[in-house]
């Protein structure tokens, strides 16, 4: 995007008016409502001239000769960057998101759900969550308990309590003092490790049994595919609320941007090639690389996972998004997933 232009103080005070309004209301703003709602001072013949120079410098749009003004994606880049003042959560949002994280699940999967949840539910936007692949596919523990003659059931845990437990085939006859035995020397040996740290181990004496092998067959396979799966976007229904904008009234727009939420994959590759620190980013209209998202913002911050950034949580909706009112709530759920991680790993 073009770098921005300086505005006067009156001229930031109409944009601010106008971003405002419009965030409220949907509906172009003209001249009369600034001069009566926000800026009694100024008159109807000097505010037009205000918003005709603003539409000259590109913040904001006309989109019909007799219709007020909107804002320009460039306008709501200049308002988030100068203008915006990011408001206090309120006590009931505070009290919606504590009521879905009163009783945290114990498992990673789960937490992200509810983030997902209490976002969706706070903002009346698209709410986005990837999981923390370190986390997810690092080894915690291993049971193996003896099913039948040449059969077990594998119980793997992982780092933020994702579990698996799967049948297998043994590839010999094995009761359960051996497995039990084995599944002590896995534990013992491979806790803490990820799926590459352990595929590389060298298989040395008691290593290379055939029975060893085939539980750890199973247990990569799964690690690996948990990683692969947390980089994808855990999506609520929030959304329906994108449904109910009025942006989102075409059939043909609003099936652009689906098509992207639902390919998680695409959704996730476009989170993880953004740039985020600890503070709230906001990517605006234009500023998509995805021209499905050029109608949308979206709005992301990171959480912690132990003492490393787990992943991305945000929210996309139109620009004509509450960005003050954003901002808190996704710091907000972002801390208590942090802090829901830092129980998990105790």
């Amino acid at each position: 995007m073009e770098q921005l232009i300086p505005l006067d103080v009156r001229k930031q005070q109409i944009l601010k008016a106008v971003v405002s309004d419009y965030t409220e209301t949907g509906v172009p703003v003209g001249s009369h409502a600034l001069a009566t709602k926000y800026l009694v001072a100024l008159s109807s013949a000097t505010i037009r001239n205000e918003l005709a120079s603003l539409v000259e410098i590109g913040y904001l749009l006309q989109p019909h000769t007799s219709a007020g003004r909107i804002p320009s994606d460039q306008g709501y880049r200049y308002y988030v960057d100068f203008l915006m003042e990011e408001e206090e959560l309120p006590a009931a949002a505070r009290r919606q998101i504590e009521s879905l994280f009163g009783e945290p699940p114990g498992n990673l999967e789960g937490l992200l759900e509810v983030a997902a949840m209490a976002l969706a539910l706070s903002t009346d936007a698209v709410s986005l969550v990837t999981g923390p692949q370190a986390l997810s596919a690092t080894m915690k523990h291993v049971d193996l308990v003896s099913l039948e003659p040449r059969h077990a059931l594998l119980i793997l845990v992982l780092e933020g309590n994702v579990i698996r437990q799967q049948a297998i085939e043994l590839p010999a006859d094995a009761d359960q003092e051996t497995l039990s035995a084995l599944a002590g020397q896995i534990n013992a040996e491979l806790r803490g490790l990820d799926a590459a740290a352990i595929g590389a181990r060298p298989p040395a004496g008691a290593a290379s049994d055939p029975l060893r092998q085939r539980v750890l067959k199973h247990m990569l396979a799964f690690m690996s595919a948990v990683g692969q799966r947390h980089d994808a976007v855990v999506v609520h229904d929030g959304v329906r609320n994108l449904l109910r904008q009025p942006e989102f009234g075409d059939v043909e727009r609003v099936g652009q941007v689906l098509e992207v939420v639902e390919e998680a994959q695409v959704l996730g590759r476009v989170l993880a090639s953004l740039e985020l620190d600890n503070g709230v980013r906001m990517v605006i209209g234009a500023e998509n690389d995805l021209e499905q998202l050029r109608a949308c913002s979206l709005v992301l911050t990171t959480y912690s996972a132990g003492d490393t950034r787990g992943g991305t949580i945000g929210v996309l909706g139109p620009t004509r998004m509450r960005y003050p009112q954003v901002a808190p709530r996704l710091r907000y759920v972002s801390a208590r997933v942090g802090q829901a991680i830092d129980r998990m790993l105790g």
